[in-house]
């Protein structure tokens, strides 16, 4: 997807995806402008899309009643790749060049924590709508987000394998980004907690096609349970092949990657049984959830919203709020970070939001299974 270009000297009202955007009009800037980093190519662009989508979902939505405080919300999009290397590339350009003050990404942790490291420094603020490592948590002052750290998934997945799976022996198989290894450190700590042992604790690089050598680890190991964290679905989907291949039938315990309602669609059969853990979204009976579903069908050809699309939506109203509140112009990132601080039992499309001192939102997690090409609630844990 091509990023959006802003033009001086331009009064003429611009359509993009169904997203109203007025030009910039030289030194009077006529929009609001907020940067975006998304991974929009890559394994990782499915939810770089969802995530867009959702912001101009948003966006048109503030548009269409007059905008931030009479100025339409533009958006700067770059592409992440869910990439650490490339996503700080592109943060330094939305602040050194576009000069924007608020970035909503990456999804990915790495993306988020390499931006993290060039927009803290310069007090801009930096809100991810999906990036969940512990580390963000540290991130900085001006870094918040509207997806739960994997603290409180990697202890429900542990939790729930000891007790609802009745699991003593577990093995551990995750990917080598910040993302996975966050979520693998959390659940080991916390399974081993409760009582159970780790029998087998494998890593495999991203890209990597061969996991023969650690697949033979854990069949040897024999354990209960397998506790397995990708980075993308196609690297998800290559691993559950990898298990079935070499006759495991262990019972299967994931993060939300592999809960993406059109990966579990596409690959019902492979999918079938997995369990996960993700952030609670009711579809039907949270009303910002239901708006955010009929304006996207409207948006983008009946399609759902898709994985981590309500997050994003949230962090783009949470954004027009914060900045109602404090004023545009110019923007005062101090101001937006103090508001942003102070969000208490803030009702979205992801559910009910605190936001901590660290700036992690406080909200439910819940349980999933595949079953039949669907996913199944188990159950909903709310901290």
């Amino acid at each position: 997807m091509s990023k959006l270009v802003t033009w001086a000297l331009v009064a003429a009202v611009v359509f993009v995806g169904g997203l109203a955007i007025f030009s910039q009009s030289g030194t009077g800037a006529r929009t609001v402008r907020i940067g975006v980093i998304l991974p929009m190519t890559g394994d990782a662009s499915s939810y770089g899309t969802s995530e867009y989508r959702a912001l101009q979902v948003a966006a048109d939505a503030i548009n269409s009643t007059g905008g931030i405080d009479g100025k339409a919300v533009e958006f700067v999009l770059e592409d992440g790749k869910c990439d650490p290397q490339t996503a700080g590339s592109a943060a330094q350009k939305l602040v050194s060049i576009d000069k924007v003050k608020i970035i909503i990404g990456g999804a990915c942790s790495g993306e988020t924590l390499a931006a993290a490291a060039v927009t803290e420094p310069a007090k801009i603020l930096l809100i991810s709508p999906s990036a969940s490592s512990p580390k963000i948590t540290n991130a900085g002052d001006f870094v918040f987000r509207t997806y739960p750290s994997d603290v409180l998934a990697g202890k429900i997945a542990a939790v729930y394998a000891w007790g609802e799976l009745d699991s003593r022996k577990a093995a551990l198989m995750t990917e080598q980004t910040d993302y996975a290894d966050g979520l693998r450190g959390i659940f080991r700590a916390a399974f081993e907690a409760n009582g159970g042992t780790v029998v087998a604790d494998e890593t495999y690089e991203t890209g990597s096609s061969d996991v023969s050598i650690q697949i033979e680890q854990i069949k040897k190991a024999k354990p209960d349970i397998i506790y397995f964290v990708p980075q993308t679905v196609n690297s998800g989907i290559a691993l559950i092949t990898s298990f079935k291949d070499a006759g495991i039938k262990t019972k299967l315990l994931t993060a939300e990657i592999l809960l993406d309602r059109q990966a579990v669609a596409e690959h019902a059969e492979i999918l079938e049984g997995v369990i996960g853990v993700e952030a609670a979204v009711d579809w039907e009976g949270n009303v910002e959830a239901k708006k955010l579903q009929e304006a996207h069908r409207a948006m983008f050809n009946g399609a759902d919203p898709g994985l981590f699309a309500a997050h994003a939506y949230d962090a783009m109203r949470l954004i027009d709020e914060a900045l109602s509140a404090t004023g545009i112009d110019p923007i005062d990132t101090e101001k937006v970070r103090d508001w942003l601080s102070g969000v208490e039992d803030w009702y979205g499309a992801g559910g009910s939001i605190t936001i901590d001192t660290n700036g992690d939102p406080v909200m439910g997690e819940g349980i999933r299974r595949i079953k039949d090409g669907s996913v199944v609630n188990l159950g909903t844990y709310i901290p």
